[in-house]
């Protein structure tokens, strides 16, 4: 009699527990995504509808259990998208921020360019460079899992940090990044940028504090005016004597 006793009662608290867990599911189930998309870009525009119906299949889920590192990696499968914020709200919704990323560089890739964003994330292919910074010269960008590698890449993105912070849209301001490599020493080295304006900015020995070599270049060129901006080049290094970083403006280059 106690054995059947305590079956009858494992069996009650087994059913009890189903009933709640089946309750607990109804209530704590995904019925909204609600995805806000950041777009600029026609392309980003399609790509974002595609991307909402991919992120639609969590509805149903449990809100409870839902793995939010999915979810990111189901938004950021496509390079073109980063997430800015991810959470879920009970009992039945999960909230996204999701950016279109912005493309700054135009890197030749066989017939055509890869777009490259200003984290080195490459996000689409285009057959042409205009209206993007096109890198030139020396450079040899390969990418690994999806980034931009190779010699003075990273230096170049922070250089470029620099010109963003400052001028907003930097594509409105330069045409091309031209990498020369002396084949000798780094100090020999250059970047070489050509402006929208006509000015050259000659920043040598890349390697050596970029981002203050950056910072000094993007604000002598702020300082010059719109006749200066026309001809000659600014050339950035570093002072030996002092440790500087020393931006001057020739009027011939």
């Amino acid at each position: 009699m106690r054995q059947r006793a305590f079956l009858t009662t494992l069996i009650a608290i087994l059913l009890l527990a189903a009933v709640i867990a089946a309750g607990f599911h109804a209530v704590f189930t995904v019925a909204y995504v609600q995805a806000s998309f950041y777009t600029h870009t026609p392309e980003g525009d399609r790509a974002a509808q595609q991307l909402k119906e991919e992120l639609n299949a969590y509805l149903g889920s449990s809100t409870t259990f839902l793995d939010l590192d999915e979810v990111r990696a189901t938004a950021e499968s496509n390079p073109r998208f980063r997430v800015l914020s991810l959470e879920k709200h009970f009992p039945s919704a999960i909230a996204l921020e999701i950016e279109e990323r912005y493309a700054a560089f135009a890197v030749p890739s066989g017939e055509g360019f890869a777009l490259v964003d200003n984290d080195g994330v490459r996000i689409d292919e285009v057959s042409s460079a205009e209206s993007y910074i096109e890198l030139k010269g020396d450079f040899s960008v390969s990418f690994v899992d999806g980034r931009a590698a190779g010699a003075y890449v990273n230096e170049l993105l922070v250089m470029y940090s620099s010109f963003l912070q400052a001028l907003g849209e930097p594509r409105a301001n330069l045409l091309s990044i031209s990498l020369v490599d002396s084949g000798a020493s780094s100090r020999f080295d250059q970047f070489c940028i050509q402006t929208v304006e006509g000015v050259e900015i000659v920043i040598w020995n890349p390697s050596e504090r970029p981002a203050e070599a950056g910072d000094a270049a993007v604000q002598k060129y702020l300082e010059l005016t719109e006749t200066e901006r026309v001809r000659g080049s600014i050339v950035v290094q570093a002072v030996s004597a002092t440790g500087d970083m020393n931006a001057e403006y020739f009027s011939e280059k």
